[in-house]
């Protein structure tokens, strides 16, 4: 389902798909990607489909989606970055291109909420912070697991500062439509983190 979905989309565009599919399962594939692999993508891909209506540019955000974590170092910080690289390396640097880069961008989640598409697509893919407890609970083991490298004190430390940080904005969605549907959830799923954290 998901190979057919993006060779549509290139299709659709006549894009030469050029042996991008393949080269999205070897990036997201690793096991190491414990949370941001396929999956996501393809559950980010689900929330875009149910909030179409708030897209204005349905095209580059959809290949927002498929290109925003094509680069997933934990060891680096310029994942964003590079992903937004491999996008316009493979749209070309046509203004097409460039959009998809910047929207990208917009998912290192730096400021309160982004504005448009970009506000749109940061929505997205936060909203696993609102899903259901025990989905909130597998996705923070998953990320855990993406740090294992990491000391659990350090660990602690740093994904306490992120939720905190996260908790502290005035709202974690910017669009009406994710705000009701996922922000008190979203809250009460990380403040249990934090409990478990040690309320750090």
């Amino acid at each position: 389902m998901m190979e057919e979905r993006w060779r549509g989309l290139c299709a659709r565009l006549a894009i030469e798909e050029g042996g991008q599919w393949e080269r999205f399962v070897s990036a997201y594939g690793p096991e190491e990607r414990a949370y941001h692999n396929l999956r996501h993508v393809e559950d980010c891909l689900a929330r875009f489909d149910e909030h179409l209506e708030l897209v204005g540019d349905p095209v580059a955000v959809e290949f927002a989606i498929w290109f925003h974590d094509v680069v997933y170092d934990t060891k680096a910080s310029d994942n964003e970055e590079r992903s937004g690289a491999a996008a316009m390396e493979f749209l070309g640097e046509a203004d097409l291109g460039w959009r998809v880069a910047e929207l990208i961008l917009a998912t290192k989640h730096a400021g309160e909420w982004g504005s448009g598409d970009a506000g749109v697509l940061c929505d997205i893919d936060l909203s696993i912070l609102g899903r259901t407890p025990e989905r909130y609970d597998e996705y923070a083991a998953a990320i855990r697991q993406e740090y294992g490298w990491v000391a659990e004190e350090d660990y602690v430390s740093g994904r306490a500062k992120v939720l905190k940080g996260l908790l502290a904005r005035e709202r974690i969605f910017g669009t009406e439509a994710f705000w009701e549907r996922y922000e008190l959830q979203a809250r009460e799923n990380m403040e249990e983190e934090m409990a478990r954290l040690g309320g750090r």
